[in-house]
């Protein structure tokens, strides 16, 4: 009789495909059909049947789907199979073909084993697994809410914060948990986008408030988005070019975080007392390098420009609220040459570097053989070894009484990052290694990087945290290199896509411990030997993972060597 009915089962799955499409025609789009789609549904078939599954998926009646501890009718639960199946195995979501067997033997509310639909009265809560989620999981990022990330069939805490703003969002039962109503709503044309808009509160409200405050468009952060936050925010994207909403979606949060927006703050050719005093401050700390004329000229930007990149705020040029308060306490940091920049005044460290034997090559990049090297000299010569170029080493540097290296011969192999389309030459003395003969980078800033990174193991995820002890993707990257000395502005995972500071990487066989790895809405450090650690939306904590996966090799978009 069973085997009569799996037969059954398996010839009509065409008809009943058609009927779903009939009957559900906004969820048929994750229905994808190809060839692995129909392998995965015959072992789902026969696993059904292995689990004693194909009685109650063919003589269940309709009443019975509905009743609080029954299973799902033949029609409905036998297509839903093939949808997840299908939709999972097509978009690339898992190559595992146990995936599906894994959701029929999963957790489901009704007390069955069974694949979950809230449709029809299952509660997706914290915990569960099940095959559901991955289709969850990737409506809410596409829909912005959850970052991307490899599929995964837990619904985790990460998960559960993206459905409580999806709830907020449209107005339904703020619980976290996907019920009928919450994911016929997810599943349809209806939903909305992420955005944050008048009336919300929390920490995603807080964190642009922080950024409208640094871009001078709001004068004090609440966590609550009022009207004070909606009228600066329209400010922000009329002064931009964007709609004029006043709802922060992701072409406006694109645009906040990016180094070329607008703020409400001095422009070129003003002139007035309060840029002297700036500008005073600025020519104190050796950013500017013309006298103050209490004009806000091209000279004044550039030298904001470098004051932002070293004190690690967004490099847009423009004295904010955020750039003046830091500017002028006593937390400001001089203008130095560090880890990560490149040009003719680091050639010019450089030079002198090797003509005292701290420095066998000069490339143009201070990367971490010239970070040693720095530190060497710095040592050397009796001044505060931190691997940066300020005032006073260069004052040593260029000086007659500056001490040549005496140590012992200067380390193997090469300084990555010396040009845009290579690597250089340059090695640091002092017993600096430089990189190994593997091509894995074992300078100091490197070790110091991962160290930072790891430390964070098991750290919670949240969108849009940016430590110390939670964190996003991008949030966690840049938390990490700021904690280890390199200031980087804050840059979302789109960002990092196109940002010019640093050397690109192009192949992943050519990534290297240290690297920033760049995928499509997402962002990690390489560890090596094919591993990155990041903050994961899908485990929802700060964890290592393989780069290996199909998933990460289809959305690698590049990746940066920072040293």
């Amino acid at each position: 009789m069973k085997k009569n009915n799996l037969k059954s089962l398996y010839s009509n799955i065409s008809q009943k495909i058609k009927a779903y499409k009939k009957k559900y025609p906004k969820k048929f789009k994750y229905f994808l059909i190809s060839a692995s789609g129909v392998v995965v549904i015959s072992l789902a078939a026969v696993t059904a049947s292995s689990l004693h599954m194909a009685d109650k998926l063919t003589a269940e009646p309709p009443s019975q789907a509905a009743a609080g501890n029954s299973t799902y009718t033949s029609g409905d639960s036998s297509v839903l199979a093939a949808d997840q199946a299908a939709k999972v195995t097509a978009d690339g979501l898992s190559q595992n073909t146990t995936a599906l067997s894994d959701s029929v033997s999963g957790k489901v509310s009704r007390g069955e084993k069974a694949l979950l639909d809230p449709s029809k009265g299952d509660i997706i809560s914290l915990g569960i697994k099940n095959t559901i989620v991955t289709l969850i999981q990737q409506r809410l990022v596409e829909l912005d809410y959850l970052e991307s990330d490899e599929p995964t069939q837990e619904y985790s805490e990460a998960i559960e914060a993206a459905v409580k703003l999806f709830q907020r969002k449209h107005e339904l039962d703020i619980t976290g948990q996907v019920d009928a109503r919450t994911y016929d709503l997810l599943m349809s044309d209806a939903a909305k986008e992420y955005t944050v808009y008048l009336g919300a509160e929390g920490t995603d409200v807080e964190q642009l408030q922080n950024r409208l405050y640094e871009l001078g468009y709001l004068n004090k952060v609440t966590g609550y988005f009022g009207t004070d936050t909606e009228d600066a925010v329209k400010e922000f994207q009329k002064r931009n070019g964007l709609s004029e909403d006043g709802n922060v979606g992701k072409n406006t949060r694109e645009k906040l975080y990016s180094a070329d927006a607008i703020p409400l703050s001095f422009y070129i050719g003003d002139e007035n007392d309060e840029i002297l005093k700036f500008q005073q401050r600025l020519y104190e700390l050796g950013y500017l390098t013309s006298k103050p004329d209490s004009k806000y000229g091209t000279d004044t930007v550039m030298a904001v420009k470098h004051f932002q990149d070293i004190n690690g705020l967004i490099a847009d040029g423009y004295m904010g609220p955020a750039t003046r308060d830091l500017l002028m306490s006593g937390n400001a940091q001089e203008y130095c040459l560090k880890t990560g920049d490149r040009g003719d005044d680091v050639e010019n460290i450089q030079t002198y570097l090797k003509k005292l034997k701290y420095l066998k090559s000069v490339t143009g990049y201070f990367g971490s053989d010239t970070h040693d090297a720095v530190i060497n000299f710095q040592k050397r010569n009796g001044l505060t070894a931190d691997g940066k170029v300020g005032s006073q080493t260069i004052r040593k540097l260029l000086s007659d009484s500056a001490k040549s290296w005496n140590g012992s011969a200067l380390g193997g192999g090469s300084e990555s990052g010396s040009g845009s389309s290579g690597s250089g030459s340059g090695n640091s003395g002092g017993g600096s290694s430089g990189d190994s003969d593997s091509g894995i980078s074992s300078g100091s800033i490197v070790n110091r990087i991962i160290s930072i990174a790891k430390s964070k193991l098991g750290s919670r995820y949240v969108y849009g945290a940016k430590g110390p002890n939670t964190f996003d993707c991008s949030g966690f990257v840049y938390w990490v290199l700021n904690q280890a000395g390199i200031k980087q502005s804050y840059m979302t995972s789109y960002s990092w896509q196109n940002t010019s500071r640093y050397q690109r990487i192009s192949s992943m066989k050519d990534i290297r411990k240290g690297d920033i790895i760049s995928y499509r809405g997402h962002v990690g450090i390489a560890l090596g030997n094919g591993q990155m650690i990041d903050a994961s939306s899908s485990q929802g904590k700060v964890r290592i993972t393989s780069i290996n996966s199909s998933y990460w090799i289809n959305h690698f978009e590049g990746a940066y060597r920072i040293f």
